[in-house]
């Protein structure tokens, strides 16, 4: 198919049905032959990207932290899937196609694929390592005060449940590094681990990881991050930030199907973090009358039970989606819409930026108070305009949340900053 031939199918929707049905893989080697060669303006480019999405002209989706937007052709390639699966319908997964999608989950993260764990949600990741791990009674968490309720509310009850302590500290919004030296105060003989967001979901801020990680395998301690705002909108290499445990969820960033996720388990970690929850597929060998179980060998042990996997199928043709475009082209197309959001705000003199003043330290997610109205009325005001924000109302901080991604553009940044000063 010709490119000039593509972009006028494209016009009209997407990559169509049929063309799936004949292949995934052609459907994605189509559109990345169309991406890559790109010799159009910037802005087509992205003008392109986005009509392989269902949103309309006029929506500006702003809140990818919140939910992302999955293009045509992941829902095509599920339901594809899913009506396969209804042919000749079968108990358990199709083994084959569920290692491919966790092989390209592992490649994105940097780890080794039996270091993955397909999950749900960045929830379920994060109450696997909360309460997988041997923790007693009176040993310490260090979590931060900006955490999304996926992570505060396991943190919280795992403290009412088995009596661990939960430290917090306040980010430091005028120094990145400085989120180091303020979990270094909090540590005693008695921390275990340190479990913070990579990227917080308050203000976008960007968490120092790989150091970190260092200050806690100096005081042997464990670390996980919660890389819900990550995976998907910049790269990430696991290894390098020496982490123990990275969790994330396949719906946002990563513009996967909804109720998707993946967990990161350092190998050497996996006989450390015991299952909590087990079933089929958990286990390499088991004999109930014998008493025995033997857990699988990779993180295939946090993984139970049946699945939909045409989800995880849809998991990584997002994945593919992602990778034609680039890792490194998302993330800088991310940030300077991010950077322009952020130099308009300065110029509003009705609002506050709450997000990192060091550049270095934000992010795709942009957060800005109101000074002279109610923070919930202003993003109502937005949503109601066809400019879908999210409220931030963790920390106390009454604030507005502006998510960055893929299928947003310059124009809409433009509009956005114009109705923000003409509603605030």
């Amino acid at each position: 198919m010709k490119r000039r031939d593509f972009f006028k199918t494209a016009a009209t929707g997407t990559l169509s049905l049929a063309l799936l049905k004949q292949s995934r893989a052609t459907a994605v080697d189509t559109l990345a032959g169309e991406l890559l060669k790109n010799d159009y303006h910037e802005e087509a480019f992205w003008k392109f990207v986005r009509r392989q999405f269902l949103l309309p002209e006029d929506y500006a989706y702003f809140n990818t932290g919140g939910l992302g937007a999955s293009p045509t052709l992941v829902l095509d390639s599920v339901e594809e899937k899913m009506r396969r699966r209804e042919i000749k319908p079968a108990p358990g997964i199709d083994h084959h196609e569920w290692e491919i999608a966790k092989a390209k989950v592992a490649d994105l993260f940097g780890a080794g694929p039996d270091e993955i764990a397909l999950t749900n949600t960045t929830t379920e990741g994060n109450n696997i390592v909360i309460n997988g791990l041997p923790l007693k009674r009176g040993d310490e968490i260090i979590t931060s005060t900006h955490e999304h309720v996926g992570l505060s509310i396991p943190l919280l009850n795992k403290m009412e449940r088995d009596g661990v302590v939960v430290k917090t500290f306040e980010p430091d919004m005028e120094n990145g590094p400085g989120n180091v030296d303020r979990i270094e105060k909090l540590i005693t003989p008695r921390t275990r681990l340190i479990f913070v967001s990579h990227i917080t979901c308050t203000t976008g801020q960007r968490m120092p990881a790989k150091e970190i990680c260092e200050l806690a395998k100096v005081k042997r301690i464990w670390t996980a991050f919660d890389g819900a705002q990550v995976v998907g909108n910049l790269p990430i290499d696991v290894k390098d930030y020496g982490c123990d445990f990275y969790t994330t969820s396949g719906h946002k960033w990563m513009i996967g199907p909804k109720r998707t996720g993946a967990l990161y388990v350092r190998k050497e970690m996996l006989d450390v973090c015991r299952p909590v929850t087990v079933g089929a597929y958990s286990t390499r060998a088991n004999d109930l009358k014998e008493g025995k179980i033997e857990m699988h060998p990779t993180a295939q042990r946090y993984e139970y039970a049946t699945q939909n996997d045409a989800l995880y199928v849809g998991l990584g043709v997002a994945i593919d989606f992602l990778n034609q475009i680039g890792m490194q082209r998302v993330w800088a197309h991310n940030r300077h819409l991010a950077e322009m959001t952020v130099k308009g705000l300065k110029d509003i003199p009705s609002v506050e930026l709450l997000s990192p003043q060091q550049e270095a330290y934000r992010t795709s997610l942009i957060t800005f108070k109101p000074k002279r109205k109610l923070y919930n009325n202003v993003s109502s005001e937005l949503t109601q305009r066809g400019f879908r924000v999210r409220t931030v109302s963790e920390a106390d901080l009454g604030g507005v949340r502006v998510s960055h991604h893929l299928y947003n553009n310059q124009t809409e940044v433009e509009n956005l900053l114009q109705m923000i000063e003409n509603v605030t």
